[in-house]
């Protein structure tokens, strides 16, 4: 991501106003408001040319009576409505004004240009890669502030505005690029790159060999049969001061999901290149905290990375077998393969003690059905856990919604032959919250018949899943409008250790 922030307002720029309805008169002349129907309502856009200005309308109003928590303005949506508005001209350098108007404290104000300034960032960014220099269509944007608006602009918010843009960026190049391009051979390299030089940042990596001895038959069956070995990546940063808080951040690392031998068809492989969305989120999380500064709070991230290919030794349905954590599971179906490979990650993060496990994962198209391509669903075993994240996403406007594990479905995926199944009974039943039912049997180690972990003092721990397998990656049904990957959570995860790193909760 290329961006620059000047620190003086650019009087040469394309000028963007946000136009509330209450002072549409005193910005447009009555001949350009009745011409152009501008009323200031959200999400109108006016671009004249003539004048090199946008004006974006900020006031939003419902027509009918509603409890949506979700449906208020989101200026990290106004921000991308911009620059989508402007897609086919070359303007890259803009002034920004208007943040300062209105009612609310200078803290809400300055969030506000943080969103909006990430919409018009990541609206402007996508994957070019591979096309023909003529053919690119990311632009690197120049932004300022009006001289009204740059007491907003202070060292914080240029922090958490770079290392944001960076972060959510990597997480949606990584999940947009190629699997042939991006797999378990290739992402040690990427990972130790971008945390090359951070002297607070720990990368370890276990192949296959030390898999097998350490007893993760649940994550190398899902992977055998690729010619890229699994690898589990590792990754540790440590806070400034004594460590009063560890948090673990466990990822799904599908680079690749065929299927395996239940394989996927009707065009549903196509895009599969999205199914390690999980780890791709953590890295971004990892990544923009890596630029942050973090005072007693210690994060793991944790991701096996893997591809569900097809071969001669691929595992099959009817398989059983022994995950990290001593437990058995059936495979009922080899494309319920996300669950197999975090159940053995999620075995591991409990060994390292920490405070808090949260993954990430596109697991379930029964949650795109339930919920949509706008939502991802929060799910957990500890109810202070969730209701942190739930106010954390709120805050962040990053659409979440509680869906509760309900007991009287546990059955579905406790097996007859095996401890486990590794699909619900009821296949086509509330498939998002049995998989993770069968998620929270590896984050409570008196479930655990490893006795090789030599765990002396067993325990549950606190854990948070949340299912993002609509909202990582659609078409438009995101805030920043754009189809492909979407970067959505790493902002609320960020937002989420920096309040446990600050006891601001």
């Amino acid at each position: 991501m290329n961006y620059t922030f000047s620190p003086i307002p650019l009087t040469t720029a394309t000028h963007v106003y946000l136009v509330r309805k209450e002072s549409v008169k005193s910005v447009l002349t009555e001949e350009l408001r009745e011409c152009m129907k501008f009323t200031g309502a959200y999400k109108q856009i006016a671009y004249l040319p003539e004048s090199n200005a946008v004006y974006i309308g900020v006031t939003k109003e419902s027509s009918i009576k509603s409890t949506d928590v979700w449906d208020e303005v989101d200026f990290y949506e106004l921000g991308s409505s911009v620059i989508h508005s402007l897609s086919k001209t070359n303007i890259d350098t803009f002034t920004l004004h208007g943040f300062c108007d209105g009612e609310g404290s200078d803290d809400s104000k300055q969030d506000a240009l943080l969103r909006f300034a990430l919409g018009m960032y990541q609206a402007a960014w996508k994957l070019d890669t591979y096309l023909a220099p003529d053919k690119k269509q990311s632009k690197t944007l120049t932004l300022s502030l009006s001289e009204e608006d740059t007491s907003l602009k202070t060292l914080k918010v240029e922090r958490e505005l770079a290392a944001l843009a960076k972060g959510i960026t990597l997480t949606r190049e990584v999940i947009d690029l190629p699997p042939n391009t991006f797999n378990p051979a290739t992402v040690v390299d990427r990972i130790r790159t971008e945390f090359e030089g951070k002297s607070q940042v720990e990368v370890s990596i276990i192949h296959k060999d030390a898999l097998e001895e350490m007893g993760m038959g649940a994550f190398l069956a899902v992977g055998r049969a690729s010619i890229n070995p699994p690898v589990l990546v590792h990754v540790v940063m440590k806070p400034e001061g004594d460590v009063k808080n560890r948090i673990a951040l466990v990822g799904k690392g599908l680079t690749y999901d065929s299927g395996g031998l239940d394989i996927k068809v009707g065009g549903h492989m196509k895009t599969m290149k999205m199914d390690m969305g999980g780890s791709a989120t953590m890295f971004g999380v990892m990544k923009t905290l890596s630029l942050l500064d973090l005072d007693h709070t210690e994060v793991h991230w944790i991701s096996a990375f893997a591809e569900n290919m097809v071969g001669g030794n691929a595992y099959k349905s009817d398989d059983i077998l022994t995950s990290y954590s001593g437990q058995t599971i059936e495979v009922i179906n080899t494309d319920a393969e996300g669950r197999l490979t975090l159940a053995d990650a999620l075995t591991y993060a409990t060994l390292q003690d920490p405070d808090y496990i949260i993954d990430a994962a596109t697991l379930t198209g029964a949650c795109v059905r339930a919920l949509t391509e706008h939502f991802t669903a929060l799910m957990g075993n500890d109810r202070e856990l969730i209701e942190l994240l739930q106010e954390t996403f709120l805050e962040q406007q990053e659409k979440t919604i509680y869906v509760p594990m309900a007991e009287v479905l546990r059955e579905q995926v406790q097996g007859d032959v095996a401890d486990l199944l590794n699909l619900g009974k009821e296949a086509g039943m509330g498939g998002h919250i049995t998989a993770g039912l069968f998620l929270s049997h590896f984050v409570d180690q008196n479930l655990f018949r490893n006795t090789n972990l030599d765990i002396q003092s067993p325990k549950a721990y606190k854990w948070a899943h949340l299912d993002i397998a609509g909202s990582a990656y659609n078409k438009k049904k995101n805030a920043i409008g754009v189809d492909g990957a979407t970067g959505q959570t790493v902002r609320s995860l960020v937002r989420f250790v920096q309040k446990i790193d600050q006891q601001d909760i």
